[in-house]
């Protein structure tokens, strides 16, 4: 049998840039919602994006831990 080689650092790499690019755009979505909705909605829009955010470095935080050279 053929055993594929992963080049582990090349897919944490591309793991790490496609989560910061989802962070990027879902804080900038964030920030729309402040300024376009009605007072508490965009409140509670921009929480729920910063909810998100947080979630997302905490994974980004273990797969830096777990994906090792």
């Amino acid at each position: 049998m053929n055993k594929i080689n992963v080049n582990t650092m090349a897919t944490r790499k591309t793991i790490l840039t496609v989560l910061w690019v989802f962070i990027a755009a879902i804080a900038a979505a964030s920030v729309t919602a402040l300024v376009i909705f009605p007072q508490w909605k965009g409140i509670f829009l921009a929480g729920m994006g910063g909810f998100l955010i947080l979630n997302l470095l905490l994974s980004m935080f273990f797969i830096k831990r777990n994906l090792k050279d």
